[in-house]
C-alpha cells in the first residue's frame, strides 16, 4: 500500500541523509516533524467538508509517520553504538 511505499522511501533517504549529516540531525528532524504533524491538529475546523476532513488528517498522519521513521533510525543507531562488543545477541536481561 502507499503507507509502507512511503515508508520504503523514508527509510532509504533517512539512511542516506543519516550517513551524510549525521544521526543527530534526522533526530531532530523526525521530532520537528512529530511536533508539526500534532501541530496541524490543532488548525482542524468543524467546518472542514469531508474531502477537505480526510486530506486534513491524511497529511497529519503522514507528517508522523516519516517523523517515526525518522526517529525510529535514530533510536536504532543509538543502540548499536552503546552496545557492548560481544553482546549484540542479548542486549537486556529479562
Amino acid at each position: 500500500t502507499l503507507y509502507e511505499a512511503a515508508g520504503v522511501v523514508t527509510n532509504l533517504v533517512a539512511g542516506v541523509a543519516g550517513a551524510k549529516w549525521g544521526i543527530r540531525a534526522t533526530l531532530v528532524a523526525g521530532l520537528t516533524l512529530q511536533l508539526g504533524g500534532l501541530g496541524m491538529l490543532l488548525g482542524w475546523s468543524d467546518n472542514f467538508s469531508r474531502t477537505n476532513a480526510i486530506i486534513f488528517v491524511t497529511l497529519a498522519q503522514m507528517l508522523c509517520g516519516i517523523a517515526k521513521d525518522l526517529t525510529k533510525l535514530g533510536g536504532k543507531t543509538v543502540t548499536k553504538l552503546v552496545t557492548p562488543e560481544g553482546k549484540e545477541q542479548r542486549l537486556f536481561k529479562l
